[in-house]
């Protein structure tokens, strides 16, 4: 090999020495001149020969060191002279190299204006393309009208508003709720509120001009990891003008908003539209509405140490709220106390004083129950925790993450009662109402706590899924209780009013109703329980072939056995005999207000319906065939005392008396010896009727019931519809019965006036507003 190894090349005959003019060529030194070491030192070409190689086998010779010293020629056509007469240009490798390094330097240094000149055109056009897009956006949302109400002073307080919270009451008079949404005036806010929040989120408040520079320099140079450089004014043109993209056309419109509007108005009328409109958490905006939510006071009545704590919330209202995370907000509360001495607004005894008290007692949490105790909740990993955790790391107890007030799903459906029924109002936004309500609170957060402890528990290695629980009382129709989910903070969604699920079995008593109300049938009435198929010329198949649970058939059955074993042939038979269009008319009087089909399958109950309004039509059945129109508001009452609003009752006849004793004595037999033998476990059940039910595919499970004095629905069932583990007799109807047992041992309250004791005849000088 020519260079295999390290051995110095030999040179070939000098009749060779001429290389062809078509290679590349190298020359080294001879065998005899490299020994005498001459190849360092000498630069003669007397011992040197050309030989032909390739360019590949050149590289290569290079990076084994078989070659030191190289020098590269392409001979010249027809050129002629030894290679003595070869000039020696003095330029090696390594010089080669230098020079390539040199010369690409100088082209990278020539080129780099060009560089940051196209870059910084490109930076601009994408930048102005980002801005157009976003103003287009801004104006297309009405941030124009959002400016001018800011710049003009139109968020920041009203005169004469105090910021009086409005109260909601249960039905025995206890406070469930304190609330408020009217804008205050600066004055009337305690001075600790506004100073915990300048020596929280803006120090050099009074200082700037609406963007702090070293702040901002601060935040950038951190990345903002010591925190952000936006100033209370930023933040206000942020939340009430601008939106929460994080992008730099929002950044800059940001900024220069801020030094406009602060030429617009003072730091005072700024800072009050901050308080007015600032997030705290929960669902509430405002100071009035912080003060009332969280402690039940007014914002003049504030103080230190309550300030301090509400100003702490606003980095992170939700995830620092003293109802998910105590300790959090007691951390933050201090951090924040410690900054309110460090700027001048409290001294450091008092601060370390205030520091070492506890949180409020009105944020307390329950204590946690034998059964949470019982999985773990206190005390254990936290691994074993999360199905059962608030979503922050804290116990899910009482109130936990989900409203900064007792019985979150009834009280936001108040609330959404009172939008209606004062339309067009101001009563709402002026705040000082009294609302009291038909709710009975220690009903309500017991069936909070079951509900819980129910998902808790699962079934054949699965959960239940969600639930609702609704309970009226018949004789008024209002509703005492009314739970939406198994807890609020997970889903603050209303299942129990707002989801339509698929009634299943529940939905048979009515078409029994029926036929018992139109003498078709009565209770000993025999039927046959076979394989039958019914035609359906108007339906979209032109036959419907019904099947029982088990896929068998009983033979000869009577109508109250067929409700007690929960037969669905027979009662299809019965809905042909009876009339669809008569179901579906009697189940609107009775309380049903959704959409039913006109369809022989309706009888089995495919149809939809919420919580709410199967309870209505299963409390009018337990008041002997009376409709009350159910209502969870009683009265209101005005700050002056005045009652602006109070319940008209509503009561109506719509089912024959005694076909509803013959339908409670079948729906008697379900609980006793039939599908809903589950809900009159653990307790005096001697007055309970009530039917069990469960939708194709086990989406749906309920279970609908009644003693004399409550009906309850209890539902439990996936948002996305999936399956459940079980049946309403499984899922639904033991909840059932622990809540009912709950309910019996309390006893149930009545509203003061509902009627019993009034004299007839007499009249009421209330006003009222007619109900929704």
């Amino acid at each position: 090999m020519l260079f295999g190894s390290s051995e110095n090349v030999v040179a070939a005959p000098m009749a060779m020495a001429r290389p062809p003019t078509s290679l590349p060529t190298v020359l080294v030194a001879s065998s005899s001149s490299s020994r005498a070491g001459s190849l360092s030192s000498t630069r003669t070409y007397a011992d040197r020969v050309w030989l032909p190689v390739s360019r590949r086998a050149l590289l290569d010779a290079k990076r084994r060191g078989a070659v030191r010293h190289a020098m590269f020629t392409r001979a010249s056509d027809g050129s002629d002279g030894d290679d003595a007469s070869r000039p020696d240009d003095g330029v090696g490798y390594e010089e080669y190299g230098r020079v390539r390094r040199e010369t690409r330097r100088k082209n990278v240094t020539s080129a780099f204006p060009k560089f940051i000149v196209t870059s910084a055109a490109l930076i601009a056009i994408a930048g102005s393309y980002d801005f157009f897009k976003f103003y287009k956006a801004m104006k297309a949302s009405g941030a124009g009208k959002r400016w001018s109400s800011l710049a003009d002073g139109e968020k920041s307080g009203k005169e004469g508003h105090a910021g009086e919270p409005t109260i909601i009451y249960d039905v025995r008079g206890r406070v469930v709720a304190t609330l408020s949404s009217e804008a205050v005036k600066l004055k009337d806010v305690s001075p600790a509120v506004w100073q915990a929040v300048v020596a929280s989120e803006d120090h050099r408040f009074f200082k700037h001009k609406g963007v702090d520079v070293r702040g901002l320099t601060r935040a950038i140079g951190s990345m903002g990891k010591m925190g952000g450089g936006s100033t209370i004014t930023q933040q206000l043109v942020k939340n009430l003008v601008l939106c929460q993209d994080r992008t730099i056309s929002r950044k800059i419109s940001e900024i220069l908003l801020s030094l406009k509007v602060e030429t617009r108005l003072t730091k005072e009328e700024l800072l009050e539209a901050y308080l007015n409109n600032v997030y705290w958490g929960h669902g509430v905006y405002g100071i009035a509405g912080a003060a009332a939510a969280y402690f039940g006071k007014s914002p003049a009545e504030l103080d230190v140490g309550e300030s301090a704590l509400l100003a702490a919330l606003l980095p992170a209202p939700e995830a620092l709220s003293p109802y998910a995370n105590p300790a959090g907000a007691k951390r933050v509360r201090n951090q924040n106390l410690a900054a309110m001495a460090r700027h001048g607004y409290l001294t450091e005894p008092a601060a370390k004083t205030l520091m070492n008290t506890p949180l409020p007692a009105s944020l307390a949490l329950r204590a946690p129950t034998e059964m949470e105790k019982a999985v773990g909740l206190e005390g254990a990993d936290s691994s074993l925790l999360e199905p059962y955790l608030g979503g922050r790391g804290m116990p899910r107890l009482g109130r936990g993450g989900a409203a900064p007030y007792r019985a979150p799903f009834f009280v936001s459906e108040v609330l959404f009662h009172l939008k209606t029924l004062f339309e067009g109002q101001d009563v709402l936004s002026t705040g000082g109402l009294k609302v009291h309500t038909t709710m009975d609170l220690t009903l309500q957060e017991k069936a909070e706590q079951l509900t819980l402890e129910d998902g808790m528990v699962m079934m054949r290695g699965e959960d239940k899924g969600e639930a609702a629980i609704v309970a009226i009382d018949p004789a008024t129709g209002a509703v005492r209780v009314l739970i939406g989910g198994r807890e609020y903070s997970q889903s603050p969604y209303n299942r129990a009013v707002l989801s339509k699920r698929s009634a299943g079995s529940t939905f048979k008593p009515f078409v029994y109703l029926t036929a018992l109300q139109e003498g078709v049938v009565n209770p000993s009435t025999l039927l046959q329980d076979e394989e039958i198929v019914f035609e359906v010329p108007d339906g979209e198949e032109p036959t419907y072939t019904p099947l029982n649970y088990s896929r068998k058939f009983k033979g000869t059955v009577s109508l109250r056995d067929c409700l007690v074993e929960s037969l669905n042939v027979p009662t299809v038979k019965v809905a042909e005999m009876t009339g669809i269009d008569k179901i579906i008319e009697m189940s609107s009087k009775l309380g049903i207000t959704s959409t039913l089909p006109n369809a022989l399958s309706l009888a089995l109950g495919s149809c939809e319906t919420t919580p709410l309004e199967m309870t209505v039509a299963y409390a009018s059945i337990a008041a002997g065939g009376i409709y009350s129109k159910p209502h969870l508001i009683t009265k209101v009452r005005d700050r002056t005392g005045a009652v602006v609003y109070r319940h008209k009752r509503r009561r109506k006849l719509v089912a024959n008396r005694a076909a509803c004793a013959a339908l409670h004595g079948m729906l008697r037999a379900a609980v006793t010896r039939g599908t809903g033998r589950s809900a009159a476990v653990g307790w005096p059940a001697e007055k309970v009727a009530g039917k069990t039910g469960t939708s194709d595919d086990y989406r749906d499970a309920w279970f609908a019931g009644y003693t004399p004095q409550l009906a309850c629905v209890v539902w439990c069932g996936r948002d996305d519809n999936s399956s459940l583990p079980g049946t309403g007799s499984e899922c639904a109807a033991p909840l059932w019965a622990k809540f009912m047992r709950a309910a019996s041992a309390v006893g149930i309250a009545s509203e003061k006036g509902s009627g019993a004791g009034r004299k007839r005849g007499a009249k009421t000088k209330w006003k009222t507003v007619p109900s929704a």
